[in-house]
């Protein structure tokens, strides 16, 4: 179905605030300015610490999410520690087999191993670049995102490059 007139074709279509905004974009850092204030003003050696900086707060805010989903039955003490540690987890096990989903930040690993991602349910928030922190967030259920694989030439010159 072709889109209306008024609907710019863009590389990325997302929907955030509980779908209470809509924006499409070509580049993966306008999207990010808009969930982490200011980011587009952000050096680009310290845009990776911006989206550290955010994933531990969407971490701690979807944990919440999902114990309140979940429920905290079928987790141990020392499960449940590493399940509400914030902004970061300093008790995360080697091996996550619970059935409620973990949410861990790919930065917070860094100097030490990752817990096991085959064992559980456990969800990585990727802060390496900007296109996969978006992915991440997507997954985890934070932004719903689309992006068009056929997009290689983006937008003409007459639009704006992201429209809200």
């Amino acid at each position: 179905m072709p889109e209306p007139d008024n609907y710019p074709q863009r590389r990325y279509r997302m929907v955030y605030a509980a779908g209470g905004c809509h924006v499409v974009a070509d580049e993966p850092e306008l999207l990010l300015d808009l969930l982490i204030d200011g980011y587009l003003k952000v050096p680009g050696e310290l845009r990776q610490l911006a989206r550290v900086g955010h994933a531990g707060q969407i971490r701690a805010r979807l944990q919440q999410r999902v114990l309140a989903a979940y429920g905290p039955s079928g987790l141990a003490p020392d499960d449940e520690r590493a399940f509400l540690d914030e902004p970061e987890p300093t008790q995360a096990p080697s091996s996550w087999s619970v059935d409620v989903p973990l949410i861990l930040v790919d930065a917070h690993f860094a100097d030490r191993p990752r817990p096991d991602r085959a064992a559980g349910q456990t969800v990585w928030l990727e802060t390496g670049d900007e296109d996969g922190y978006l992915r991440s967030l997507a997954t985890a259920g934070e932004i719903l995102l689309m992006i068009r694989q056929d997009a290689t030439d983006f937008a003409d010159a007459a639009r704006p490059a992201a429209e809200a």
